[in-house]
């Protein structure tokens, strides 16, 4: 009987063994790669996801000018309005959801190269169209590509970035992305400008294919996300590419470093005891408040976004603007909230992301409420680039805080649904709705209905939010990160 116990126990032993060597080997790599500066070979991949993002600005640029001029056009009612300003945004619920759980399958690189082709393909493909109902159709399969874009970048630089600068690289990646929406609005306002309104609603979408260029980039400089390779097991990858990024700089391959929080992180993740991972488990304690928590903050800056980028062009028309200058000017507050994004990125590393969201948000929800009593068309455009301003600054952090809530192997699932759930509740609905206010006279309503939504999320993460402040993102999206 002794004999059969000593020869059970040396393949346990000799297991227990094999998966301590191996937590070592990934926490060290990982520990590695958060203490990487993001310069040399790093900062030209950080480079290439921020230009990936502006498919994100092309496609949610694109839509404020279409709506204003295919209006006018074609005389659109209300319910036609809104379809025209959703259909895109229902095919981005659709990609969101898709990616998330794909990217976590089959690897963040190869989802992001095929979304970028699908958006660049359908896009180019829209202004051959001359039937409003095949424009609708466009936007939609243009969505679908555009929506499986929006949030990989960003959870790539989660996994790749080290927690003292995850904060900043955000934040000026979403400046790029902030930024570039002026490239649309303001082609899009020349166009309006310069051309018959027939011709020129359709010159904005030969830019918004502009994009396509980026399928060589991915292929060339990005390699795959080194956490999701460490998680399935593809252990040489993650190590080549971590040591060909320390000779890049300089730095010695120190196979011993060791972060003891990413060690704790790996341990956790790595047990036996923990349940296999599904898409249920963003809905189940200890996660089940992170999901809350940061798809209501999504929500209310999606919210900000679409009455900025697809309604202002509409509203400030109803003020007063010629079209032209609608256009224009919702670009110009875009460029705006690209300043306050850098600005931003530097404050949430000293004072924290939860601190940062609530005073940002109750200001967005003050210059909301303040533009509902302001009347003259001076103090609308200040309050107006104030809003915009605190607005802007306030979508990096959601992004990046989505990002930190889960573990890799569920942080592709969280941040994809995070998109699609958000977009439902700020885009899909509240575009429809803001759409009827705007239809029926009532813009006060629109700004009132922008302020509650920042006030509910605010008091959801002042309730149930972690901080996740020079924190690695193995740790944050931990069962025990809070």
């Amino acid at each position: 009987m002794w004999m059969v116990m000593s020869c059970t126990a040396a393949p346990r032993m000799e297991e227990i063994m094999e998966n301590q060597s191996l937590i070592h080997r990934e926490a060290n790599c990982l520990s590695r790669f958060d203490r990487l500066p993001v310069k040399s070979e790093m900062l030209k991949i950080i480079a290439v996801l921020a230009a990936v993002s502006v498919v994100e600005a092309f496609d949610l640029g694109l839509i404020g000018q279409t709506v204003l001029v295919l209006k006018q056009i074609w005389n659109l009612g209300p319910a036609e309005t809104g379809l025209l300003a959703t259909c895109s945004t229902i095919g981005v619920v659709l990609g969101t959801f898709s990616c998330g759980f794909l990217s976590d399958r089959y690897g963040r690189k190869r989802v992001l190269f095929w979304a970028v082709f699908i958006f660049t393909v359908f896009t180019f493909m829209g202004p051959l169209m001359e039937n409003f109902y095949w424009v609708v159709a466009m936007r939609f399969l243009s969505g679908l590509g555009s929506g499986a874009v929006f949030p990989i970048p960003y959870l790539y630089i989660s996994e790749l970035v080290g927690a003292k600068q995850r904060g900043v690289t955000f934040a000026y990646c979403n400046s790029i992305l902030v930024l570039s929406y002026v490239l649309p609005s303001s082609f899009g306002a020349w166009a309006v400008a310069t051309f018959p309104l027939e011709v020129a609603w359709k010159l904005p979408f030969l830019v918004g294919g502009m994009p396509i260029v980026m399928l060589y980039f991915i292929h060339k400089y990005m390699p795959e996300s080194p956490r999701w390779l460490m998680r399935h097991n593809r252990h040489d990858e993650a190590e080549a590419l971590v040591e060909r990024l320390e000779s890049s700089l300089g730095m010695e391959h120190d196979k011993d470093y060791m972060d003891p929080a990413i060690l704790t992180a790996v341990n956790e993740a790595r047990s036996g005891s923990k349940p296999k991972v599904s898409w249920t488990m963003l809905f189940k304690p200890p996660y089940l408040s992170r999901t809350i928590v940061s798809y209501s903050m999504f929500s209310a800056a999606l919210v900000f976004w679409y009455v900025v980028m697809v309604y202002a062009p509409t509203i400030l028309t109803g003020k007063g603007f010629q079209m032209s200058s609608s256009v224009l000017m919702g670009g110009l507050m875009m460029a705006i909230g690209a300043v306050a994004g850098m600005v931003c990125g530097h404050m949430i590393e000293k004072y924290g992301r939860k601190p940062m969201y609530i005073v940002l948000a109750l200001l967005t929800a003050g210059c909301s409420i303040l533009l509902t009593m302001v009347e003259s068309l001076n103090a609308w455009l200040i309050v107006g680039t104030a809003l915009a301003f605190f607005g802007n600054a306030i979508f990096s952090i959601c992004k990046l805080y989505i990002a930190e809530q889960y573990p890799t192997e569920l942080r592709g699932t969280g941040a994809g649904l995070g998109e699609a759930v958000s977009r439902i509740c700020g885009g899909v609905l509240a575009a429809y709705f803001i759409a009827f206010l705007i239809a029926s006279g009532n813009q006060h309503a629109v700004f009132w209905f922008l302020a509650i939504c920042y006030l509910v999320s605010t008091a959801l993460l002042a309730i149930w939010g972690q901080e996740t402040m020079g924190k690695s993102v193995d740790a944050t999206g931990s069962s025990s990160g809070e």
